[in-house]
């Protein structure tokens, strides 16, 4: 599986880089130090994060931008994680950018998104932590300060993260890949054989994914709801019926497979 790309809280430089910029400057990363553009107000998504990680999807371009707008108290944590090329600005209540993690105010703030280059279709992990000294378990995203190794060497990779990478694998049509991540009971039971399985996801020419959320963790059974809407080839769109998903952990690879799917 490729290593995830972590973009953790640098706020208004995608690749974290201790660049020193000045106004209207671009980072080494690609990344104005601010929007050269407005933030449409169709285009902004109020969203809660009190209750754990969200994940939201969107599609941007250099002069097409999405936002969201949540509310915080002063002290607390944003994080966010992405792997997708795409900058990122964070403005406080009172209209003002911000590039660190901890939130200065009480009120309602605003993340902007837009493509470093191109047309991008990004997936977003956003949370917020109380305690800005409190470090993220592994089912949460990775705050700037814990490194990507601690990631790789958790006994335990965050379910949320695995689900989204799969279903961005299904997007690259990376299918031997992801035909490994299935257990043997989903492959007899769900699958059928894998040029069966090949088949079928030709048929899709592009995946969205929405948001993701645990339902239940027994630290090697997860259970998790994810919202996934399938472009079909002939044109048509289809929202998955099925968006529970029953995860197990195998101890000999250290690696989770999806053991079944179900309606909620």
């Amino acid at each position: 599986m490729k290593k995830l790309l972590i973009y953790s809280t640098c706020l208004s430089i995608l690749s974290c880089q201790n660049a020193s910029i000045s106004s209207n400057s671009v980072s080494s990363s690609g990344c104005a130090d601010k929007p050269t553009g407005s933030l449409s107000k169709k285009d902004v998504e109020e969203v809660v994060l009190n209750e754990g990680t969200i994940t939201k999807s969107g599609q941007v371009n250099a002069s097409k931008y999405h936002g969201y707008t949540f509310t915080a108290k002063s002290g607390e944590k944003l994080i966010y994680k992405t792997n997708q090329d795409i900058c990122i600005w964070v403005y406080t209540p009172d209209n003002q950018l911000i590039n660190s993690p901890i939130l200065p105010l009480d009120g309602k703030y605003t993340v902007q998104v837009a493509a470093m280059r191109g047309s991008t279709t990004f997936d977003l992990a956003l949370q917020l932590q109380n305690d800005a000294d409190k470090l993220l378990s592994s089912a949460q995203p990775t705050p700037l300060e814990t490194s990507q190794t601690n990631i790789e060497n958790s006994p335990r990779k965050d379910a949320a993260d695995f689900i989204r990478n799969h279903y961005l694998s299904l997007n690259n049509r990376e299918y031997s890949q992801t035909w490994n991540q299935l257990s043997n009971q989903f492959k007899n039971n769900r699958s059928g054989t894998y040029a069966e399985y090949q088949q079928w996801w030709n048929s899709v020419k592009k995946i969205r994914i929405g948001d993701i959320k645990i339902v239940n963790d027994n630290g090697n059974n997860v259970t998790l709801d994810i919202e996934l809407w399938y472009y079909m080839n002939t044109g048509t769109i289809a929202q998955d019926s099925r968006s529970r998903i029953y995860l197990i952990w195998n101890q000999n690879d250290n690696r989770w497979l999806i053991n079944d799917k179900s309606e909620p």
